[in-house]
């Protein structure tokens, strides 16, 4: 595994504390390394950004969960940096640039 991160959830109900780590435990490279009322710390290990970043999404759709932070990333971005440079950045963004901008479409969670 090169990436390691931690993330503090932040829960609806603390009442659904025990019913959360539950779930956390089924989802592969997670582990619950703290928790208390209503915030859960999770570690997560993954062998690339696209993993960590679903594991992070998976996180943010359980039942219960409110929010989703990372808190710390480390990241051995050498694979990645290495596909990106492989793409034709050019032509990707010239699509984005020629894009409506009604066809473009945001999947984030803002914390504000």
């Amino acid at each position: 595994m090169n990436n390691i991160s931690s993330v503090v959830i932040t829960l609806m109900d603390a009442k659904l504390s025990d019913e959360v780590v539950s779930k956390i435990s089924t989802i592969p490279n997670c582990e619950v390394a703290a928790k208390e009322n209503d915030k859960i710390v999770v570690l997560i290990e993954s062998s690339d950004l696209d993993g960590e970043l679903a594991t992070f999404r998976s996180l943010e759709h359980i039942e219960g969960v409110s929010t989703v932070a990372m808190i710390y990333s480390y990241q051995d971005l050498d694979n990645d940096i290495s596909k990106a440079n492989s793409n034709d950045i050019g032509e990707i963004v010239r699509k984005i640039d020629e894009m409506d901008v009604k066809d473009i479409k945001y999947n984030g969670n803002p914390n504000i």
